[in-house]
């Protein structure tokens, strides 16, 4: 049988965690968003058959597509999409999967711009790094002097994040000492996401792959 290109919920999570990571596209039906409204990390909702407005989406940065079960929807539209020379990836399961897996969800509507200041301390650096990752993906990122953040928030209908979702992975970033380290290296605070997005990932595999036992012995 030829392989059909999927990926696995948990994954998805550290796929994400790149710059150019892939769009994950949410094309459930109508009735199945308001049977469950929640969205999957960095998801966009647009309609199964809308083939041009998703090549408009991922056409350079590839796609991740999730349907309500992961069967006919996303095989098809991962399909169209890779027809169309794009490297697209059906999630196995879809969102019903997702939330079979314990794997969190997101409620609230994504902010279409994220502000941070430029002497940003890790916190908000790690903040606004994962709300660009796992919320919004496709939001802008204005870096700005401390002192104009709440008139841009203001002016730009920009957000600040204060805080991370609550994944897999993300809570190991905290305290670390080697990203301390490099919080106060000169240059804006986007400088340190590629740092983030390695942190992440390794601690993405250290909590969903190291067996209880090992875990305790490290």
């Amino acid at each position: 049988m030829t392989h059909f290109p999927t990926i696995q919920p948990i994954d998805v999570l550290a796929r994400l965690a790149a710059a150019d990571a892939p769009i994950v596209l949410d094309i459930r039906l109508p009735d199945d968003v308001a049977d469950d409204p929640t969205r999957l990390p960095g998801a966009v909702q647009i309609p199964f058959d809308d083939l041009q407005g998703q090549l408009h989406l991922c056409a350079t940065r590839g796609a991740i597509v999730s349907c309500w079960k992961g069967l006919k929807l996303s095989a098809g539209a991962t399909a169209r999409l890779r027809s169309h020379g794009v490297k697209a990836l059906r999630m196995t399961d879809g969102q019903v999967g997702w939330r079979a897996a314990g794997l969190p969800v997101l409620s609230t509507v994504a902010p279409s711009r994220i502000a941070l200041p430029l002497d940003a301390s890790l916190p908000e650096a790690l903040a606004a790094w994962a709300c660009l990752r796992f919320d919004a993906p496709l939001a802008e990122l204005l870096e700005v002097p401390r002192g104009d953040l709440p008139g841009v928030v203001d002016r730009f209908n920009a957000t600040a994040p204060t805080s991370m979702p609550d994944l897999p992975g993300l809570n190991a970033l905290h305290g670390a000492d080697h990203l301390m380290a490099l919080a106060l290296a000169e240059g804006p605070p986007s400088a340190l996401f590629p740092t983030f997005d390695l942190a992440f990932r390794g601690a993405l595999r250290h909590e969903t792959v190291m067996p209880p036992a090992q875990e305790a012995r490290s």
